[in-house]
C-alpha cells in the first residue's frame, strides 16, 4: 500500500504530462489539415490555447509543489514570468512547424489558461480571488465564444436545411466569408420574414462573397432561390458561381463551376436556378450535387462601392 501511494504523485505527473503533451502538438498541427466544412472544430483548434497553458500550469505545480508554499503573490509573478516563456515558444514553433502567423487572440488564450487554472487553483485552496476569477472567466469565455457560436450555427444550418440562410438568426451572416466584401444582417429590407443579408463589396476587379457552411448534399432537390435587392437607380450584374469539393482539390479553374450572371433591375429580383443547369455548370465534368461546397456572389470591374441584400437562400 505504501508503495502505491507513492507512485499516484508520479503517476499524476505522467497522465497531465502526456495530456498537455497531446494538446500542444494538436496546436502545432497545420489548420489547413482540419476538415474545410467545419468551423467549430477550426475555431476549437484556435482556442486549443487556453486548455493548453491550464493543463501546463497544472502540471507546473505538480511538478514544483513548493510553489505551493509561497505567497500568492509570488505565486502568481513566478507562474506568469514562467507563462510568458512559453508563450513566446510556443508561437515561435507555431510560426515555423503550422504556418500560423503571431494572433492576439492565441497570447490572450495562453494568458486566460494560467490565469483560470490560478483562479481555479486558489478557489479549491480556500482562497476567494474575486477579481482574479471574474477577468480569467472573461477571457476565457472571449477566447470560446467563436467556438459556441460557430458550432451553434452549424447545428441551426442542419436544423434549417433545405434552407440555406435566410438571415433571421443572429450568426447566419458568418456562413459568408469574402476578404474583398462584407455582409452583416439588416432590418432595412427583407424579402421574407424581417431580415436580409447586407452585402457591401468594395470597388475593384473582383468583389464579393462567399456562402460556405451549409449541408453538401443537395440530390434530393430540384431547384435553388434566391432573392436580391438592387437598391441602386440602375441595375447591376451580379456574377453568381457554385463550386465542389472536387473544384477546391485541383486546380480551381473559373470553367470548372457553375457560373452565371444576373442583370438586377432596382428593387428584388427572386432568381430560381434548377439543379440540372448547375449539375451541368463544370466544362469537363458533372458538378458533384453530394460535395457541393460554395456558392459565390460577386460584381467584376466596378468603380464605386456596390451594397446589395440577399434573402431566402434555399433549395426546394
Amino acid at each position: 500500500m505504501a508503495s502505491l501511494a507513492n507512485s499516484l504523485p508520479k503517476l499524476k505527473i505522467f497522465v497531465v504530462a502526456i495530456i498537455t503533451a497531446l494538446a500542444l502538438i494538436a496546436l502545432l498541427v497545420p489548420g489547413s489539415v482540419l476538415p474545410a466544412g467545419s468551423r467549430s472544430l477550426f475555431y476549437l483548434w484556435e482556442s486549443g490555447h487556453l486548455f493548453l497553458f491550464f493543463l501546463g500550469s497544472y502540471l507546473f505545480y505538480i511538478c514544483f509543489p513548493r510553489i505551493q508554499t509561497y505567497s500568492f503573490r509570488r505565486q502568481s509573478l513566478i507562474l506568469l514570468s514562467t507563462t510568458l516563456f512559453f508563450v513566446v515558444l510556443i508561437e515561435t514553433l507555431q510560426n515555423y512547424i503550422a504556418d500560423k502567423p503571431l494572433a492576439f487572440t492565441d497570447i490572450i488564450g495562453d494568458f486566460a489558461g494560467s490565469l483560470l487554472f490560478m483562479a481555479t487553483h486558489s478557489r479549491l485552496s480556500g482562497q476567494r480571488k474575486r477579481l482574479l476569477s471574474m477577468t480569467s472567466f472573461l477571457l476565457a469565455a472571449f477566447v470560446l465564444w467563436p467556438v459556441c457560436r460557430a458550432l451553434t450555427d452549424e447545428l441551426l444550418a442542419r436544423y434549417q436545411f433545405p434552407c440555406l440562410a435566410d438571415f433571421e438568426t443572429p450568426f447566419e451572416h458568418s456562413r459568408f466569408e469574402g476578404k474583398t466584401g462584407q455582409g452583416r444582417q439588416t432590418s432595412e429590407q427583407a424579402f421574407s420574414g424581417r431580415h436580409s443579408l447586407r452585402l457591401s463589396l468594395w470597388p475593384g476587379f473582383w468583389s464579393g462573397m462567399t456562402l460556405k457552411y451549409f449541408p453538401a448534399d443537395w440530390r434530393a432537390y430540384n431547384q435553388l432561390h434566391f432573392a436580391v435587392y438592387n437598391p441602386e437607380r440602375h441595375p447591376v450584374s451580379l456574377h453568381f458561381s457554385i463550386h465542389d469539393k472536387w473544384h477546391e482539390q485541383g486546380g480551381q479553374p473559373y470553367s470548372d463551376r457553375f457560373r452565371q450572371v444576373f442583370l438586377l433591375p432596382t428593387g428584388w429580383t427572386r432568381i430560381q436556378i434548377p439543379l440540372v443547369e448547375i449539375l451541368a455548370g463544370p466544362q469537363t465534368r458533372s458538378l458533384d450535387l453530394s460535395r457541393v461546397n460554395g456558392l459565390s456572389f460577386f460584381v467584376i470591374k466596378e468603380q464605386q462601392p456596390v451594397t446589395l441584400y440577399l434573402d431566402s437562400i434555399r433549395l426546394e
